[in-house]
């Protein structure tokens, strides 16, 4: 595999960008996280354009099956030093998701205005291109601005809230089809209560169908989302979000979906784990299932070859399991390995010169029509 060489202190600023741009899965943080400002490559290490890896178009083979298959994107959509990115992205994907340009730091740091620039470029770029946009995320316990550490009453942290929700959803009414309403409100505790989160700590569990009905009230046509990690496959965290909706469901609140991120590596076993049973349990509520921030990341220190084979096996399982109960969507986390938060174990289908892994030729294959 050929590698594109990467600055020392680049390649530690990636994988420390979890840590400040608040990713999801990364888990909770303490204090209020930075604003995003996501690393750029080098020019200095930049090749010449060349075509999108691949005479197979991953976007042509899922758009055929009715399949959202989309990636996370983030500053280096607009690079000029980086065509690749963008002309990979186009080709092989027909759904796109801010990777932090949505989350409420990036839209509303400041209390009294919304900046809604560079998620409205994306999103512009998307529907020039004839992708559907993922809109990530409304409501999560991180990535907050400051000023929302400042509030103290229920009153007043709900009204902000369902401003904030009204107000993103609003300006992307038509633009956006759908919502990651509320991102990783069930814990890692033993039982996996509601995660402890200003919202939940001062506006209480039912902060959740709050933000979802004022979703729903600023676009109806929009499809509402619930969406959290490790809850892949049948265990005690998914059986609490299961639970979570279906109450939710019970009491009318407008949720259409679940996501299920899949940050995972490559000992993950999808059979095992039962991940068909449990989005067919989740479909047979009446909502719809997508896989939302797919990555599989390598394990340091194992034969190269044998790492990618896993890799590739992990990606094709996890798509035919998604495929077996109809999902909607399968959502890479990412273009390619060099701008994933995980970059360092190499997780995503393309590699640091945008060429196929693997991973690639697995869901190619999984995608192709039967008999092909």
């Amino acid at each position: 595999m050929r590698m594109r060489s990467v600055r020392p202190a680049l390649k530690t600023a990636l994988l420390l960008a979890p840590l400040t741009l608040g990713v999801a899965g990364a888990g909770g943080s303490t204090t209020p996280p930075a604003a995003p400002t996501p690393p750029v490559r080098p020019a200095s290490a930049v090749q010449p354009a060349r075509p999108a890896g691949s005479a197979v178009s991953l976007r042509a083979l899922a758009d055929a099956r009715g399949l959202l298959f989309g990636a996370a994107v983030n500053h280096t959509l607009f690079d000029p030093n980086e065509p690749d990115y963008a002309r990979t992205l186009n080709r092989h994907f027909n759904a796109v998701v801010a990777e932090n340009a949505m989350k409420w730091a990036g839209l509303h740091n400041n209390r009294e205005a919304f900046a809604f620039g560079f998620a409205d470029a994306i999103v512009d770029t998307a529907i020039k291109n004839g992708q559907t946009v993922r809109g990530h995320t409304l409501v999560w316990h991180d990535s907050l601005p400051p000023w929302v550490y400042t509030i103290q009453t229920r009153e007043e942290l709900l009204r902000a809230m369902q401003d904030h929700v009204t107000g993103v959803v609003t300006h992307f009414r038509g633009r956006v089809r759908m919502w990651d309403v509320v991102n990783e409100a069930v814990s890692d505790a033993p039982g996996h209560p509601l995660r402890s989160s200003p919202f939940l700590n001062l506006i209480g569990p039912d902060f959740i169908d709050e933000a979802f009905r004022a979703a729903h009230a600023a676009d109806p046509d929009a499809k509402l989302y619930y969406n959290d990690y490790n809850t892949d496959g049948l265990n005690g965290k998914s059986d609490a979000v299961y639970e979570l909706v279906r109450g939710m469901l019970a009491r009318g609140v407008p949720i259409h979906g679940v996501g299920f991120q899949a940050h995972l590596n490559t000992d993950f076993d999808v059979r095992g784990a039962q991940v068909q049973a449990n989005l067919q349990r989740f479909r047979d509520l009446g909502l719809d299932v997508q896989m939302t921030e797919v990555d599989v990341q390598l394990r340091p220190g194992r034969p190269e070859a044998g790492e990618l084979a896993r890799q590739a096996a992990v990606y094709r399982d996890l798509l035919r399991a998604c495929l077996s109960v109809k999902c909607a969507g399968f959502v890479t986390w990412g273009v390619t390995d060099f701008n994933s938060w995980r970059a360092g174990g190499r997780p995503l289908i393309f590699d640091d010169v945008y060429d196929p892994k693997p991973a690639f030729a697995a869901l190619a294959q999984e995608l192709a029509p039967p008999g092909r």
